[in-house]
């Protein structure tokens, strides 16, 4: 495709978010659309030993896709992975009835979302505020649980908590965590990648002071504590669940809860991830069995309120992640 739209849609595509904010993709410029590969190098396999977090991160940035292809007046065909490979290839067709009207709204707030992970007003949601974020997204075999208020969370939060035990009391957890961690803006702003610290709402402590910390003073006991501060004014918690297990529902999540975000975004609605108890298969199964579906998938765990906004994290250039055999 052309090389100006191509540049226009993967700028797009960036800034989508992904876990740990790796980062996991590649661009592949093809006659007539892009190959989206997943980059294995940016695997986190102790949170993420299957993989399926990774493809929700190409699924966000497939949605950032198909969400810039539609301002150049291009609608989108999409092939997913199957058992002979793993790239997902994006084909474009120019609408000759195309007008302003066809183009994604959502647009708009691609630039301006972010994950916001410190702490939220009590500032209550009004119920058709909440009826835009359940629609803003109409994907086959997805589906979202909105648990708005306290009480109608309060069961959940155990296995939030004890997905989170599990985790810090796993070094080599910590250990993975750690190393994706940019503790300064110099640094953050040379690798373009990983957690700022900034962006968590952590001073700026430098490399050496805090890898020091993270591994000597954070723990499962104060994750837990912060989690409850945390907890107590978020105002409810957007549960994505898919009826199958496979690629193609992974991908199919990320698109979903990319539409969620930036609907969030345009609401004016701030969100992050509680993903503890996804992240650990037998917690998943309790949490499954907590919301009474049993045939479904939880797999993400997403909490949403007002607040400010935050720094944001870096993104690799477009040039950056460009596919070259």
């Amino acid at each position: 495709m052309d090389h100006n739209d191509f540049k226009f849609i993967i700028e797009n595509a960036v800034k989508a978010p992904s876990g740990h904010n790796t980062q996991p993709w590649l661009f592949e410029n093809i006659e007539n659309g892009i190959i989206i590969h997943p980059d294995f190098s940016r695997t986190l396999p102790i949170v993420d030993g299957d993989n399926h977090a990774l493809y929700i991160s190409l699924g966000c940035a497939l949605e950032n896709i198909l969400i810039a292809a539609s301002q150049l007046g291009f609608e989108s065909v999409i092939q997913y992975p199957n058992d002979s490979g793993d790239s997902i290839k994006v084909t474009f067709q120019i609408n000759n009835t195309f007008s302003e009207g066809k183009k994604d709204p959502l647009y708009d707030y691609i630039s301006s979302r972010q994950v916001n992970r410190g702490e939220y007003s009590d500032r209550k949601i009004a119920s058709h505020v909440l009826q835009k974020l359940k629609s803003s997204f109409s994907l086959p075999g997805i589906s979202l649980v909105l648990l708005d208020g306290r009480e109608s969370f309060s069961n959940i939060i155990p296995l939030i908590i004890e997905g989170n035990n599990l985790q810090f009391e796993n070094k080599q957890f910590i250990n993975e965590l750690t190393s994706w961690f940019r503790y300064s803006k110099t640094e953050a702003k040379r690798k373009k990648d990983g957690l700022w610290t900034a962006a968590m709402g952590l001073p700026n402590m430098g490399k050496p002071i805090g890898m020091f910390v993270m591994k000597n003073f954070v723990s499962a006991k104060s994750e837990a504590k912060r989690l409850g501060g945390i907890l107590q004014h978020t105002q409810g918690l957007a549960i994505f669940l898919s009826e199958k297990d496979d690629l193609a529902s992974w991908i199919n999540t990320g698109r979903a809860f990319q539409r969620f975000g930036l609907t969030a975004t345009q609401l004016g609605i701030s969100h992050a991830h509680l993903n503890m108890p996804c992240e650990e298969l037998a917690v998943r199964v309790k949490l499954a069995e907590k919301l009474n579906l049993i045939s479904l998938n939880p797999l993400l765990v997403i909490r949403y309120g007002y607040s400010g906004k935050v720094p944001f994290s870096f993104r690799r250039s477009a040039e950056e992640v460009i596919w070259n055999n």
